[in-house]
């Protein structure tokens, strides 16, 4: 059984019913490039998708057994890809598929990568720094950074490193300053600290995505500064109360309609605040806020999916803001963020390890987007996350179905 046999069953479905892609994607509450997917038989829908599909068409189980009798490990047929048995050569394969994509001038030096691999196009300031920090966690010296690393450096501006906007990007900059820091010595301590305290504004408190990404570069370059006592207690203050429990939404803004709490940006927090634990550098406060967002995450039993939200960046001169959605892939924020929880059950580190493999490519060696996307910032999450639970736990089941044989 395959995921294009479950693809067929699901279009053979649906066209029995007489609906679109979009008619059965609302139902299921996933984007129509998600279903595309599925009935082409490139990924494999969760298993709570499944279930959702199999209830809306009637199949009595049937779609469900199918999704999982393809996700079931078995003999490797002839010609298909799986990943050797090791995290090792999924990390080599990442490796390779990264540095097949770096982009490169007209004379042959390496400039850095794109934000999407799958499409053509120029490279960009953040793709390149999340390009480096992947190469360095998977470890291998496929190329040499040397010439990337400079030609970064070199784009810095008076507030750190930006966009494709002008305004301030405390995300861009702190993905830069963590790469370089990483990567090279090019970059003193002090002088990324600086920028990416330039960086930041006063929106930026509102936003703990911006929060935890400035947090986690700030801990690894200095835990005792003043910056990261700053951004933890502005990590800390843009918690919301849910029913008495202190976690992160999207955002914390005055007039917000009924928020919800937020996978993604909880996970991203409690990484970010165990990072300055580790460091000898937290307090109190800091370990309650991990351990409730943490058992939150171990007991919340919604799909670990990609999310997505929107923000409106300032622009200088008086410019309309420019929109960027930001997409979050959660399954790899969780992954670390249970990664040094004291007590994990296995069926919930499994669960949010299966979400995380539905979206690796074996073809490319990275992860895709439900769109088919290659963005390289999810190959760097899912490396990290799975370093960190291959770190964490002695013998984690993480490997892809095909390859735990």
């Amino acid at each position: 059984m395959t995921a294009d046999h479950v693809g067929a069953e699901l279009r053979r479905l649906r066209k029995a019913a007489g609906q679109t892609q979009a008619d059965v994607a609302r139902v299921v509450g996933v984007s129509r490039a998600n279903l595309t997917q599925w009935e082409a038989g490139r990924y494999l829908p969760s298993a709570e998708n499944a279930r959702l599909l199999d209830d809306h068409f009637r199949a009595a189980n049937a779609l469900l057994e199918l999704v999982e009798a393809a996700r079931s490990p078995g003999p490797a047929a002839a010609g298909t890809l799986t990943t050797g048995g090791s995290l090792l050569e999924v990390f080599r394969r990442a490796g390779a598929g990264l540095a097949a994509e770096l982009i490169r001038d007209e004379n042959g030096r390496a400039v850095g990568w794109r934000h999407n691999l799958q499409k053509r196009g120029a490279h960009t300031t953040l793709a390149t720094a999340y390009g480096i920090s992947a190469m360095v966690v998977v470890g291998e010296p496929y190329i040499d950074l040397h010439a990337v690393v400079e030609d970064l450096y070199a784009k810095r501006s008076e507030f750190g490193w930006q966009g494709r906007s002008e305004g301030r990007r405390p995300e861009v900059t702190a993905a830069v300053v963590g790469a370089l820091f990483d990567a090279s010595t090019i970059l003193p301590a002090e002088e990324g600290l600086a920028y990416l305290e330039r960086s930041l504004d006063e929106r930026s408190r509102t936003r703990p995505f911006l929060l935890s990404a400035a947090l986690r570069t700030s801990v690894r370059l200095a835990p005792e500064s003043p910056l990261t006592r700053r951004l933890t207690d502005d990590l800390l203050a843009a918690r919301l109360d849910f029913d008495g429990v202190l976690l992160w939404g999207e955002k914390k803004e005055e007039g917000l309609v009924a928020p919800e709490p937020s996978a993604a940006h909880t996970a991203r927090a409690v990484v970010a605040l165990r990072e300055l634990l580790r460091s000898g550098r937290g307090s109190d406060e800091v370990s309650d806020a991990v351990e409730v967002g943490t058992r939150w995450l171990v007991e919340r039993v919604h799909p670990d999916d990609g999310v997505s939200e929107d923000l409106a960046l300032p622009q200088p001169g008086g410019r309309p803001d420019v929109r960027v959605t930001i997409k979050h892939f959660t399954a790899a924020w969780v992954l670390q963020a249970l990664a040094e929880a004291p007590q994990v059950p296995v069926a919930r580190l499994s669960r949010a390890l299966n979400s995380l493999w539905e979206r690796y490519e074996p073809s490319h060696g990275l992860w895709a987007w439900g769109s088919g996307d290659l963005p390289i910032w999810m190959t760097l999450d899912a490396v990290t996350a799975l370093r960190a639970v291959a770190l964490a736990f002695p013998a984690p089941q993480f490997l892809p179905p095909s390859a735990a044989e």
